[in-house]
């Protein structure tokens, strides 16, 4: 297959690469650099898409930093803009490709508190939740031209040479880290290659089509995954952060470490997924190695 790759360069989209490659797969990738082989990525005019017979479509704004109006704004119109000419670009193909793996987030189902929430659940309510409800609104366009579509609401993702980990990393190291307010909020985390696997099932699998939770099969609370983290590093996690201090310093963005996401994935779980690292420990050690 002839995969196009938007986001391509970031964290997950190197791993999407990379097991793309490994399975045999050709690959072209989009850029707002354009230059070296790669395609325009354009949040202006519709994307060339010709000649791929897949698309996996990860660009976007990064949601880390302080969410100000402007930041906000970047975040949503990166993803609606941004898959809309990706769209509009599959309208123009003369021959158009069969599927499209779009990036969501489990963000979707906003704060669930301690209720479990699948593929068939409501979408939730807050700023998060709205930007992943336009983003996949979007996407699914994409369906009135004959094409497969997959949106992957994806968790937290976990990995040793990128996201969110490369942050956290160094202050569970030098013994500094602790939870995050009460630690009794929700997470759902994903491996990165565990990932990029399921980008790869969503691509070649004809059979998926619509929302799958790209998380793993069981969450776990902030309290659990600060304890993972202390023993992969060998590190104790003694300075717990306060609610009301990283709202205070943190601000919207605090509601990205506060909120409770309990979302498990249904339907790749129907599917028996065969994760490499299925358990908040078994990534843990692989983040820390």
């Amino acid at each position: 297959m002839i995969i196009g790759i938007t986001g391509a360069t970031g964290f997950v989209g190197q791993a999407v690469q990379t097991a793309a490659q490994k399975r045999g797969d050709e690959v072209i990738l989009f850029s707002r650099r354009a230059g070296d082989g790669r395609r325009t990525f354009s949040f202006t005019r519709p994307l060339d898409v010709s000649g791929c017979n897949g698309l996996v479509h990860l660009a976007g704004e990064s949601i880390l930093g302080f969410w100000t109006a402007d930041k906000r704004r970047r975040i949503l119109e990166s993803r609606v803009e941004g898959t809309r000419r990706l769209v509009e670009g599959i309208a123009a193909a003369k021959e158009k490709p069969s599927v499209l793996v779009s990036a969501s987030a489990i963000g979707y189902y906003g704060d669930t508190g301690d209720r479990i929430a699948d593929e068939d659940s409501a979408a939730g309510k807050g700023f998060l939740a709205e930007v992943a409800q336009a983003w996949e609104r979007e996407a699914l366009k994409a369906e009135q031209y004959g094409v497969r579509v997959v949106l992957l609401r994806i968790g937290f993702v976990l990995g040793r040479d990128g996201g969110a980990m490369k942050m956290i990393k160094p202050v569970f190291k030098a013994g500094l880290g602790g939870r995050l307010g009460s630690g009794r909020q929700w997470m759902s985390c994903i491996e990165v290659d565990d990932l990029a696997a399921m980008v790869m099932e969503s691509l070649h699998q004809r059979g998926i089509s619509g929302p799958m939770n790209a998380v793993m099969p069981d969450p776990v609370t902030n309290s659990g995954f600060t304890k993972a983290i202390a023993q992969a590093a060998h590190r104790p996690a003694l300075f717990p952060a306060p609610a009301f201090v990283l709202r205070l310093g943190l601000g919207d963005l605090s509601h990205l470490l506060l909120d409770s996401q309990r979302i498990v994935p249904k339907r790749f779980g129907e599917r028996a997924f065969s994760y490499r690292f299925p358990t908040i420990d078994t990534a843990m050690e692989k983040v820390f190695e």
